[in-house]
C-alpha cells in the first residue's frame, strides 16, 4: 500500500481554466479517502493528475514519499475505475481481467491465480465467460473494479463510478465497495458529487469548490463543524439552512432572520468567545434541519410553504415572520418525525435547538 501527498498542486489547462489552485493533501497508507463537490470542482482533475493522464501546472505530486510528477503512468502502480466502466467489448470477462496483466507479462499460472481469487472475491466466478453486453449494470461495474483490482495496485482511484447505477443498486454496491477496501487495506481516493456517498464511504472527506479545498476531515466533524457556509450547506440532505443573523450591541441579542428569534449575547460569547469581534456586525447563522422542533426555544410564528412526507418523517418548508413567501433564499427546512401534519398557508410555532447554531462571519467563515 502507499500514502499519497499533494503538495501545492495547480492546474491550469491551455484555454486559461483554473482547475486546480494549491492543492494541499495527504492520504495516509490504506485509507479511504473521498473527494466531494460541485461539477467543475476539480475532484476529477485531482485524480487524472496522480494518474498521470495529465501533467500538473505546478506543485508536487508524491507516492510514499516520492515524487511522481515525471513518472509514466504505468510505473506510478496506480489502478483507475471509471464512471462508463471502459470494458472490452469484444473480450469476456476472463481476457478483460486478464489484459493488465498481459501488459505486466506475468506469466500464465500466476495470470490465471490472480484472476481466480479476484473474481471469487467479487463474486463474479460465475461470469468469467460471458461478454459485457451480457452483464447488468452492477455485474460491469464489478467486473471494472476486477480489472483494477488484479494488478494488486498501490493506489485506487475511482471516478463515481456508481453514477450509472439505480439507487438501490448504487447502495448495495456502496456497501460493498466499503467492506471491500477494509478487507484489502487498499489506498483509495474516491471522487463524487453525491455527499451521501461521501459520508457513508470516507474515512475523511475533502469538500472542494472552484478548485480550491474548503476542509477535510472525518465525516462527523464536517457535518459538526463545517469551515464555512459552503461546506454546511453542501453536507447534509437537505442541506444545512443559512440565513441572516445581527448580533446587536445595543439588545444584547443575536437577531436571528430579521428578528424572528432573538438569543441572549451572554452565553453565546461565552461559548464563542470570537463572536465578540463581530457584536455590530452583519453574520450568517446555520441550522441542520434537525435541530427545529415546535417544542424548542426562542419560537417564532413561520409560514408553512411545503411539506414533504416521507413516512417516518416529513420536511417542512416554511419562511419565517418577515420573510417574503416564494423567495428561494428565505425559504428554511425542518426536519420533523412522524406523518405529515402541517398543511402549506398554515402558520405553527417552531423554535430550535440553540446548542446546534452555527454562526459564521459575512463572508462564510466560521466563527468558533
Amino acid at each position: 500500500m502507499a500514502t499519497v501527498e499533494y503538495l501545492h498542486i495547480a492546474k491550469t489547462y491551455p484555454n486559461g481554466t483554473r482547475a486546480l489552485e494549491d492543492l494541499n493533501l495527504s492520504v495516509e497508507d490504506g485509507e479511504m479517502m473521498v473527494l466531494v463537490g460541485p461539477s467543475g470542482c476539480g475532484k476529477s482533475t485531482a485524480l487524472r493528475l496522480l494518474a498521470g493522464l495529465d501533467p500538473s501546472s505546478g506543485g508536487e505530486l508524491r507516492i510514499d514519499g516520492r515524487r511522481v510528477n515525471e513518472c509514466a503512468p504505468q510505473h506510478r502502480n496506480i489502478a483507475m475505475v471509471f464512471q462508463n466502466y471502459a470494458l472490452y467489448p469484444h473480450m469476456t470477462v476472463r481476457r478483460n481481467l486478464e489484459f493488465p496483466l498481459r501488459m505486466m507479462k506475468l506469466p500464465g499460472p500466476e495470470r490465471s491465480r490472480r484472476i481466480e481469487e479476484t473474481s471469487r472475491m467479487l463474486g463474479i466466478s460465475d461470469l468469467l465467460e460471458r461478454r459485457p453486453r451480457q452483464l447488468s449494470g452492477g455485474q460491469r461495474q464489478r467486473v471494472a473494479m476486477g480489472r483494477a483490482l488484479v494488478r494488486k495496485p498501490r493506489v485506487f482511484l475511482m471516478d463515481e463510478p456508481l453514477s450509472n447505477l439505480d439507487m438501490k443498486l448504487r447502495t448495495r454496491i456502496r456497501s460493498e465497495i466499503a467492506g471491500l477496501q477494509k478487507r484489502l487495506g487498499i489506498t483509495t481516493i474516491y471522487v463524487t458529487h453525491d455527499q451521501v456517498e461521501a459520508m457513508t464511504l470516507g474515512d475523511r472527506i475533502a469538500v472542494l469548490k472552484d478548485g480550491r479545498l474548503q476542509q477535510c476531515g472525518p465525516p462527523q466533524e464536517l457535518y459538526d463543524q463545517p469551515a464555512n457556509t459552503f461546506v454546511g450547506a453542501f453536507l447534509g440532505n437537505p442541506g444545512m439552512n443559512i440565513f441572516h443573523a445581527w448580533a446587536g450591541s445595543g439588545t444584547a441579542a443575536l437577531q436571528l432572520a430579521g428578528g424572528s428569534w432573538q438569543i441572549p449575547l451572554g452565553p453565546l460569547l461565552r461559548r464563542k468567545p470570537k463572536l465578540a469581534q463581530y457584536v455590530g456586525h452583519p453574520l450568517l447563522a446555520g441550522l441542520r434541519p434537525e435541530a427545529f422542533s415546535p417544542w424548542q426555544t426562542p419560537a417564532a410564528a413561520v409560514l408553512i410553504e411545503s411539506v414533504e412526507s416521507l413516512g417516518h418523517e416529513r420536511l417542512v418548508h416554511f419562511v419565517p415572520p418577515g420573510a417574503t413567501p416564494g423567495a428561494k433564499s428565505e425559504t428554511l427546512v425542518a426536519r420533523l418525525p412522524g406523518p405529515q401534519a402541517e398543511q402549506p398557508g398554515q402558520h405553527i410555532e417552531l423554535g430550535f435547538d440553540t446548542g446546534q447554531l452555527h454562526l459564521f462571519t459575512h463572508e462564510g467563515d466560521a466563527i468558533v
